[in-house]
């Protein structure tokens, strides 16, 4: 019965650190990297860039919807007075 307890699982049952425990800091890194380091930013970088085409798309928008008098109705005005005492300027 003793000859089947295996020695390197009975230490973590007691709070120990089984043994022989190398030392992480020092353990040279292999060929199998950690999934979560290979990261790829050329989606956000493109993100960004979109972003700043339609940000700019939407302001000429805007600019043309305020010069044509087209924003200036009573229910935008409310609306837009009910967002500053809620939101603040």
């Amino acid at each position: 019965m003793i000859n089947n307890i295996d020695i390197n699982r009975v230490g973590p049952l007691m709070g120990q650190a089984s043994f022989p425990t190398p030392d992480p800091v020092n353990t040279p890194r292999g060929s199998q990297a950690d999934a979560s380091l290979h990261v790829s930013f050329e989606d956000l970088i493109n993100q960004a860039k979109n972003s700043a085409e339609a940000e700019a798309v939407a302001v000429e928008e805007a600019r043309q919807l305020l010069a044509s008098g087209q924003l200036t109705s009573l229910e935008n005005v409310q609306a837009a007075a009910m967002n500053i005492l809620n939101f603040g300027i």
